[in-house]
C-alpha cells in the first residue's frame, strides 16, 4: 500500500499550534488540544441539542413538543 502524501497545509497548522503553545510535556499538548477542539466539541453540540429539541437556548416561545431542557 502506497503512503500518502503530506498535505502542506495541514502541516503549517501543526507547526503554528507548536509555536502558539510550544508544549514540553504530554500535559502542555493536552492542554493545547483542549484550548483548540473544547470551543469546536462545545459548539457542536450545542448543535445537536437545538436541533434534537427544535428550539434554541434561553427561547421563550411557546414549544411544539414536550422535550425540554433542564437546568
Amino acid at each position: 500500500m502506497a503512503r500518502r502524501k503530506r498535505d502542506p497545509k495541514k502541516d503549517a497548522l501543526v507547526q503554528a499550534i507548536l509555536n502558539q503553545y510550544q508544549p514540553e510535556n504530554v500535559g502542555d499538548m493536552q492542554d493545547a488540544l483542549k484550548d483548540i477542539f473544547g470551543p469546536m466539541f462545545e459548539s457542536m453540540l450545542q448543535g445537536e441539542m437545538k436541533d434534537h429539541l427544535g428550539y434554541e437556548s434561553n427561547d421563550r416561545q411557546e414549544k411544539e413538543g414536550t422535550n425540554r431542557r433542564n437546568g
